[in-house]
């Protein structure tokens, strides 16, 4: 809560600063779809009154030297007794309308949510379509640079559920010096302890991009994103005998084995998550420049570490406690292409509008889990302890994301953003699914032996603060 307040401050103070005089000098807004241009804006043309005739009526425009200036093609020589009509000429406003949406064109101002632009004359062009691919990275003139900051507090999942511990009635230790040994004996109940219990609290995250963006909507974009550490805590309360570790078990370690895993006495379970992701795209116009297809490679690591500790006393010496440790990691490493859509959903023409934002995209997962298990005894005085690593096989996996943002304009060249954000991401190697896959219980000088299992996924939901300028 402390890093949220942290940030808070900190965006606060940014937009009040900003809002007390110049950040930048006045960068384009159409990028965003800003606030309209007005006339004056467009430093290439000079908006003041002209000189008025004696009688306060303005001067009417020169005549035409020659029918080019007209719009008319040059008269063709004709044989005599001839008459030609004349042509209709087009007005400045039905030529506009070739290149710009009629809802763009009112009085005295234009917007640049279309793909159109403005020469230095004043003149209105589409936006070219002749550019190459290794265009979108020059250092054009009528492109600007576009950077955003975003605080997020997301949200993950709950783990699938796996039975970790039920609880154990009617014990009854059994007798070891036995001929044969008797073994200990209860009855299982219902579950108390399941990993889809470890909810996590809320995690901050920060993301960065950057963009070079032409008047259309055409550039490329880098990114960062960092969430962590998503961290939830489950325990169970101290009571002696009262639990049994629910079946298959854990690393091979299960109830009613002989000899049998003991009675637990209390238990917890912790698990932690972190998320990175870089990227780069290629932004291309479509339609009229609201929609801008994405192109781009892709890297994501998402990593998860479950440890697990239980407590238990010896049943025919109940002043011999021990403790068992169970401990399991996965990273994994996601590396491949996505495609996506950034679109303006909606536009007042005065600066607030809503975007959205789709991505997809097939990654190589090299995934790897490492799991451990040890336990102490206090008398005899034992600690054994054996790991397996397992980085195979490698898998592929699918990351989505999805944006809905609102965007506020504090300056012409500055704005506050707030939406929402969901990742999910499949195919993942998750701890608490490898939990029934490993061998890991000493048992006759037995190798630790193991498995790697990519079937599990996760959700990521937020709520996303942060700014954006251009210059």
């Amino acid at each position: 809560m402390a890093r949220f307040v942290r940030i808070g401050i900190l965006l606060a103070g940014m937009a009040g600063w900003t809002l007390s005089g110049d950040f930048l000098e006045a960068a384009p807004a159409w990028e965003s779809g800003g606030r309209p241009y007005e006339v004056s804006d467009l430093k290439s043309i000079v908006v003041g009154t002209g000189p008025a005739s004696a009688d306060d009526q303005m001067p009417l425009p020169p005549e035409p030297d020659s029918a080019e200036e007209i719009g008319l093609p040059a008269p063709a020589n004709l044989p005599n007794g001839v008459i030609v009509e004349d042509a209709e000429v087009p007005s400045l406003t039905d030529r506009m309308q070739q290149f710009v949406p009629s809802a763009l064109t009112s009085p005295g101002m234009l917007t640049f949510d279309s793909a159109a632009a403005i020469e230095s004359d004043g003149t209105v062009v589409p936006c070219s379509t002749k550019r190459s691919f290794w265009d979108c990275l020059h250092c054009r003139e009528d492109a600007c640079w576009v950077a955003r900051f975003e605080a997020i507090a997301l949200w993950r999942n709950t783990p699938a559920s796996r039975p970790l511990f039920t609880t154990l009635s009617n014990y009854d230790p059994g007798d070891p010096n036995a001929g044969p040994p008797v073994p200990a004996s209860g009855t299982l109940g219902p579950v108390v302890l399941d990993a889809n219990q470890l909810v996590s609290d809320p995690a901050a995250a920060g993301r960065l991009s950057l963009a070079r963006i032409d008047e259309c909507g055409r550039g490329f974009d880098v990114g960062y994103l960092w969430a962590g550490n998503f961290y939830s805590q489950r325990s169970l309360p101290e009571a002696a005998n009262s639990y049994a570790l629910a079946n298959p078990g854990i690393y091979g370690n299960s109830w009613g084995l002989i000899p049998p895993a003991p009675p637990i006495s209390s238990a917890t379970a912790t698990l932690i998550g972190s998320l990175q992701s870089a990227e780069f795209n290629v932004r291309e116009p479509l339609g009229w420049g609201a929609n801008r297809f994405l192109l781009g490679f892709r890297w994501l690591q998402w990593r998860e570490a479950f440890s697990l500790t239980d407590r238990y006393a010896d049943p025919q010496a109940p002043a011999v406690t021990g403790t068992d440790f169970y401990k399991t990691s996965c990273l994994n490493n996601l590396y491949g292409g996505q495609i996506g859509l950034d679109s303006m959903l909606w536009n007042s023409g005065k600066g607030f509008r809503l975007e959205g934002l789709v991505k997809a995209g097939a990654y190589y997962n090299a995934a790897v889990q490492s799991s451990g298990y040890s336990y102490v005894n206090t008398f005899p005085f034992q600690s054994p302890y054996a790991t397996i690593t397992v980085n195979h096989p490698p898998t592929c996996s699918f990351m989505g994301e999805v944006g809905l943002t609102g965007v506020v304009p504090l300056r012409k060249n500055l704005d506050l953003r707030c939406g929402y954000v969901g990742m999910w991401l499949t195919n993942l190697a998750q701890p608490t699914r490898q939990l029934s896959g490993q061998q890991l219980i000493p048992s006759g000088g037995v190798d630790p032996s193991g498995t790697l299992v990519t079937n599990g996924g996760v959700v990521l939901q937020g709520v996303s603060l942060g700014l954006e300028g251009r210059w």
